[in-house]
């Protein structure tokens, strides 16, 4: 395939607020973006800003719809939430320690009509994977659902010496959302000198799956473009084994705003158009930005 950045970019969907992780749900009765600030402590809340249109995107309201746990939960430290769907919500809880900064659970909690109730962690570790899970991706293929899920699987130091997490993302499935199994298999690992791959999304068009998904490398990714997050592309025919390619990425670059680092994507298709939500410098400082190009960009690849 020929290196392809067919992007063009729509502008600035939130501004400021640290709204870190931007993630669409559209199978909800009100379309909207899950994504997190932080209050006065740094600990991360969850936000749901409501949609009054998908193409462009514009956000009508705003409300915060989670908050961390009391002490000694397995979410003291903060949450961020994922994807609705249904009257379930996905979220990360996060949790500190004194081995290593910080520890994650991948977690479930379920709308009762006024309120979302936390239910607990989901695919937290056991004898096959001891490291914490974090972002979260559902697909249905074949009858199940698939979740496409952050898979810590090491600690390394960074240019300061400080231990940070070494991901990738593996895959599980589920009946009913609620009881999840772990298939043991990646579907993106990681290449090279990457360190980390966060936030798969994926849509699919016509008989191909297209995935896009966050990348960074172990040192200077913070403020760094050389090694800040940038997002990939990756296909699929079965949702299963998925091949990486240079195609429809977004670099550090792109324009203003995200001259560090391009991170945490989340994609819908609207009418013939693909639009990518996304952050950019410090993780999401600045807030959520945009962009599109038509869907038949990805038709025959």
């Amino acid at each position: 395939m020929t290196n392809k950045t067919s992007w063009t970019y729509g502008g600035q969907l939130l501004k400021g607020k640290k709204a870190q992780m931007p993630v669409i749900s559209l199978n909800s009765e009100y379309p909207c973006i899950m994504h997190s600030s932080r209050d006065n402590n740094g600990r991360s809340y969850g936000v749901c800003s409501y949609l009054d249109c998908l193409f462009p995107p514009r956000i009508k309201n705003s409300e915060t719809i989670l908050k961390h746990g009391p002490i000694g939960s397995f979410d003291v430290a903060g949450v961020m939430p994922m994807q609705r769907i249904k009257n379930y919500l996905f979220y990360i809880g996060w949790t500190l320690r004194k081995d290593v900064p910080y520890f994650n659970y991948l977690s479930l909690c379920e709308y009762n009509g006024k309120k979302f109730e936390k239910k607990g962690p989901i695919l937290g570790p056991d004898i096959h994977e001891s490291g914490y899970t974090g972002t979260f991706h559902v697909q249905i293929i074949n009858n199940y659902y698939l979740g496409y899920y952050l898979s810590v699987t090491d600690w390394s130091e960074d240019e300061n010496g400080e231990l940070n997490p070494v991901y990738d993302i593996k895959i599980s499935q589920s009946k009913d959302l609620l009881s999840w199994e772990r298939l043991n298999q990646t579907a993106i690992s990681r290449e090279e000198d990457e360190a980390g791959i966060s936030a798969f999304t994926m849509i699919k068009v016509q008989d191909v799956y297209h995935a896009w998904f966050s990348v960074r490398k172990g040192k200077n990714f913070r403020n760094n473009a050389e090694g800040g997050y940038r997002i990939m592309h990756a296909t699929s025919i079965d949702g299963i084994s998925w091949i990486r390619d240079s195609n429809f990425g977004i670099n550090p670059g792109f324009f203003d705003g995200c001259e560090d680092m391009a991170a945490y994507p989340s994609i819908y298709i609207n009418e013939s158009k693909v639009i990518i939500l996304f952050n950019g410098n410090g993780f999401g400082e600045d807030g959520i930005f945009w962009c599109y190009m038509p869907i038949a960009e990805l038709k025959g690849n």
